[in-house]
Protein backbone atom coordinates (compact mmCIF):
# COMPACT_ATOMS: atom_id res chain seq x y z
CA UNK A 1 0.00 0.00 0.00
CA UNK A 2 1.30 3.28 -0.67
CA UNK A 3 -1.04 5.83 1.12
CA UNK A 4 -3.03 6.03 4.11
CA UNK A 5 -6.63 4.88 4.32
CA UNK A 6 -8.85 6.16 7.20
CA UNK A 7 -11.86 4.31 7.84
CA UNK A 8 -14.23 7.22 9.26
CA UNK A 9 -18.60 7.58 9.71
CA UNK A 10 -19.15 11.21 8.80
CA UNK A 11 -21.10 11.97 12.01
CA UNK A 12 -19.15 10.33 14.77
CA UNK A 13 -17.38 13.19 16.59
CA UNK A 14 -14.29 10.89 17.31
CA UNK A 15 -14.14 10.48 13.47
CA UNK A 16 -14.58 14.24 12.67
CA UNK A 17 -12.09 15.41 15.34
CA UNK A 18 -9.41 12.96 13.27
CA UNK A 19 -10.20 14.21 9.70
CA UNK A 20 -9.96 17.42 11.13
CA UNK A 21 -6.75 16.69 12.75
CA UNK A 22 -5.82 15.29 9.09
CA UNK A 23 -6.68 18.06 6.98
CA UNK A 24 -5.05 21.18 9.07
CA UNK A 25 -2.34 19.10 9.01
CA UNK A 26 -2.06 18.38 5.46
CA UNK A 27 -2.00 14.63 5.61
CA UNK A 28 -3.82 12.94 2.47
CA UNK A 29 -5.66 9.87 3.21
CA UNK A 30 -7.83 7.56 1.40
CA UNK A 31 -11.45 8.91 3.19
CA UNK A 32 -13.41 5.24 3.08
CA UNK A 33 -17.10 6.08 4.36
CA UNK A 34 -18.32 3.35 6.95
CA UNK A 35 -21.46 2.33 7.24
CA UNK A 36 -21.85 1.41 10.79
CA UNK A 37 -24.75 -1.62 9.73
CA UNK A 38 -22.28 -3.16 7.46
CA UNK A 39 -18.50 -3.03 8.22
CA UNK A 40 -16.42 -3.97 5.94
CA UNK A 41 -14.04 -6.67 6.26
CA UNK A 42 -10.86 -5.09 5.86
CA UNK A 43 -12.08 -3.07 8.31
CA UNK A 44 -12.66 -5.88 10.98
CA UNK A 45 -9.51 -7.43 9.62
CA UNK A 46 -7.03 -4.11 10.94
CA UNK A 47 -9.31 -3.75 14.19
CA UNK A 48 -10.44 -6.12 16.63
CA UNK A 49 -12.98 -3.14 17.53
CA UNK A 50 -13.99 -2.24 14.03
CA UNK A 51 -15.13 1.10 15.42
CA UNK A 52 -14.15 4.20 13.11
CA UNK A 53 -12.10 5.97 12.92
CA UNK A 54 -9.02 3.74 12.40
CA UNK A 55 -5.94 4.71 10.00
CA UNK A 56 -3.74 2.62 8.39
CA UNK A 57 -1.12 4.29 7.19
CA UNK A 58 1.19 3.70 4.32
CA UNK A 59 3.66 1.44 6.51
CA UNK A 60 1.08 -0.50 7.75
CA UNK A 61 0.42 0.96 11.06
CA UNK A 62 -2.90 0.45 12.37
CA UNK A 63 -4.15 3.16 14.23
CA UNK A 64 -7.71 3.16 16.16
CA UNK A 65 -7.94 5.58 18.91
CA UNK A 66 -9.37 8.79 17.24
CA UNK A 67 -6.68 10.90 19.72
CA UNK A 68 -3.71 8.57 18.82
CA UNK A 69 -4.36 9.52 15.05
CA UNK A 70 -4.64 12.96 16.19
CA UNK A 71 -1.46 12.97 17.95
CA UNK A 72 0.40 11.11 14.94
CA UNK A 73 -0.95 13.96 12.53
CA UNK A 74 0.48 16.78 14.80
CA UNK A 75 3.60 14.87 14.70
CA UNK A 76 4.24 14.71 11.45
CA UNK A 77 3.46 18.08 10.63
CA UNK A 78 5.58 19.49 13.12
CA UNK A 79 2.68 21.64 14.30
CA UNK A 80 4.40 22.04 17.68
CA UNK A 81 2.72 24.75 18.59
CA UNK A 82 -0.49 22.71 18.63
CA UNK A 83 1.38 20.98 22.25
CA UNK A 84 1.41 24.42 23.38
CA UNK A 85 5.45 24.22 22.62
CA UNK A 86 5.73 21.06 24.70
CA UNK A 87 5.05 23.51 28.28
CA UNK A 88 4.71 21.21 30.42
CA UNK A 89 2.49 22.83 32.69
CA UNK A 90 0.00 23.57 29.43
CA UNK A 91 0.52 19.94 28.09
CA UNK A 92 -1.17 18.74 31.46
CA UNK A 93 -3.73 21.47 31.57
CA UNK A 94 -4.31 20.05 27.50
CA UNK A 95 -4.99 16.37 28.60
CA UNK A 96 -6.63 17.00 31.15
CA UNK A 97 -9.49 18.85 29.31
CA UNK A 98 -9.33 16.17 26.81
CA UNK A 99 -9.57 13.40 29.44
CA UNK A 100 -12.82 15.29 31.22
CA UNK A 101 -14.24 15.51 27.53
CA UNK A 102 -13.74 12.02 26.87
CA UNK A 103 -14.20 9.82 29.50
CA UNK A 104 -16.83 12.41 31.76
CA UNK A 105 -18.49 14.64 29.07
CA UNK A 106 -19.28 11.52 26.25
CA UNK A 107 -20.99 9.76 29.51
CA UNK A 108 -23.35 12.49 29.93
CA UNK A 109 -23.68 13.23 26.44
CA UNK A 110 -25.26 9.80 25.39
CA UNK A 111 -27.40 9.09 28.22
CA UNK A 112 -28.86 12.97 27.34
CA UNK A 113 -28.93 13.08 23.53
CA UNK A 114 -29.70 9.35 23.30
CA UNK A 115 -31.98 9.28 26.09
CA UNK A 116 -34.03 6.71 24.46
CA UNK A 117 -31.11 3.40 24.46
CA UNK A 118 -30.84 4.36 28.36
CA UNK A 119 -32.99 5.57 31.11
CA UNK A 120 -35.15 8.40 29.62
CA UNK A 121 -36.33 9.81 33.01
CA UNK A 122 -32.68 10.60 34.22
CA UNK A 123 -31.71 12.57 30.60
CA UNK A 124 -32.04 15.72 32.19
CA UNK A 125 -29.91 14.69 34.91
CA UNK A 126 -27.55 13.63 32.55
CA UNK A 127 -27.96 17.23 30.81
CA UNK A 128 -27.46 19.43 33.56
CA UNK A 129 -23.94 16.76 34.41
CA UNK A 130 -22.72 18.03 30.84
CA UNK A 131 -24.24 21.59 31.47
CA UNK A 132 -21.93 21.95 34.21
CA UNK A 133 -18.66 20.85 32.33
CA UNK A 134 -19.52 23.25 29.37
CA UNK A 135 -19.76 26.29 31.65
CA UNK A 136 -16.47 25.52 33.04
CA UNK A 137 -15.31 25.65 29.97
CA UNK A 138 -17.35 28.62 29.18
CA UNK A 139 -15.45 30.43 31.81
CA UNK A 140 -11.98 29.45 30.42
CA UNK A 141 -13.23 30.80 27.37
CA UNK A 142 -14.70 34.30 29.12
CA UNK A 143 -11.65 35.15 31.21
CA UNK A 144 -9.84 35.22 27.81
CA UNK A 145 -11.98 37.79 26.18
CA UNK A 146 -11.93 39.79 29.14
CA UNK A 147 -8.23 39.57 28.33
CA UNK A 148 -9.23 40.83 24.94
CA UNK A 149 -7.37 37.26 23.97
CA UNK A 150 -8.42 34.99 21.11
CA UNK A 151 -11.74 32.70 22.74
CA UNK A 152 -9.35 29.24 22.96
CA UNK A 153 -9.27 26.95 25.80
CA UNK A 154 -5.94 26.88 26.61
CA UNK A 155 -3.73 29.93 27.02
CA UNK A 156 -5.93 31.55 24.17
CA UNK A 157 -3.71 29.66 22.16
CA UNK A 158 -5.43 26.61 19.69
CA UNK A 159 -4.27 23.57 20.33
CA UNK A 160 -5.08 19.92 20.34
CA UNK A 161 -7.64 20.73 23.13
CA UNK A 162 -9.84 22.95 20.71
CA UNK A 163 -9.63 20.27 17.80
CA UNK A 164 -10.43 17.17 20.19
CA UNK A 165 -13.07 18.65 21.88
CA UNK A 166 -15.31 21.17 19.27
CA UNK A 167 -17.22 17.64 18.00
CA UNK A 168 -18.35 16.88 21.43
CA UNK A 169 -20.10 19.77 21.80
CA UNK A 170 -21.47 19.98 18.41
CA UNK A 171 -22.78 16.62 19.41
CA UNK A 172 -24.59 18.25 22.73
CA UNK A 173 -25.78 21.29 20.45
CA UNK A 174 -27.38 19.08 17.90
CA UNK A 175 -29.52 17.46 20.55
CA UNK A 176 -31.82 20.60 21.16
CA UNK A 177 -30.37 23.11 18.82
CA UNK A 178 -32.83 26.23 20.00
CA UNK A 179 -32.16 25.50 23.94
CA UNK A 180 -28.00 25.40 23.48
CA UNK A 181 -28.67 28.77 21.16
CA UNK A 182 -30.46 30.67 23.49
CA UNK A 183 -28.62 29.91 26.75
CA UNK A 184 -26.51 32.66 27.42
CA UNK A 185 -24.81 31.29 29.88
CA UNK A 186 -22.61 29.64 27.53
CA UNK A 187 -22.21 32.66 25.03
CA UNK A 188 -18.38 32.48 24.74
CA UNK A 189 -18.54 28.74 24.27
CA UNK A 190 -21.38 28.40 21.39
CA UNK A 191 -18.62 31.72 20.06
CA UNK A 192 -15.85 29.71 20.40
CA UNK A 193 -17.52 26.58 18.50
CA UNK A 194 -18.78 29.35 15.76
CA UNK A 195 -14.82 29.66 14.74
CA UNK A 196 -15.44 25.84 13.66
CA UNK A 197 -18.40 26.51 12.05
CA UNK A 198 -17.77 29.24 10.17
CA UNK A 199 -14.12 27.19 9.48
CA UNK A 200 -13.40 27.79 5.76
CA UNK A 201 -12.30 23.98 6.15
CA UNK A 202 -15.50 22.95 7.81
CA UNK A 203 -17.69 22.17 5.01
CA UNK A 204 -14.78 19.43 3.35
CA UNK A 205 -14.83 17.85 6.79
CA UNK A 206 -18.54 17.43 7.16
CA UNK A 207 -18.82 16.49 3.02
CA UNK A 208 -21.36 13.94 2.79
CA UNK A 209 -19.34 10.82 1.11
CA UNK A 210 -21.44 7.56 -0.51
CA UNK A 211 -20.62 4.40 1.80
CA UNK A 212 -17.27 2.58 0.29
CA UNK A 213 -17.18 -0.39 -1.77
CA UNK A 214 -14.26 -2.14 -2.60
CA UNK A 215 -14.90 -1.37 -6.37
CA UNK A 216 -15.11 2.68 -6.26
CA UNK A 217 -12.11 4.48 -7.25
CA UNK A 218 -10.35 5.84 -4.12
CA UNK A 219 -11.58 9.02 -2.23
CA UNK A 220 -8.81 11.24 -1.17
CA UNK A 221 -9.19 13.64 1.46
CA UNK A 222 -7.18 16.53 2.40
CA UNK A 223 -5.89 17.02 -0.75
Amino acid sequence: MKHNILYSFRRCPYAIRARWALLNTNQVVELREVELKNKPSELIQISKKATVPVLKTSLNKVIDESLEIMLWCIKRSNMHELFANNNKKKLKEIFSLIDTNDKVFKYHLDRYKYASRYNFEESETHRAAAIKILLSLNSRLEESSNEGKPLFLVDAKETLADWAIWPFIRQFRIADIKKFDQNNEIKYLRNWLNYFFKHEKYPIVMKKNKPWRKQNEPLFFGQ
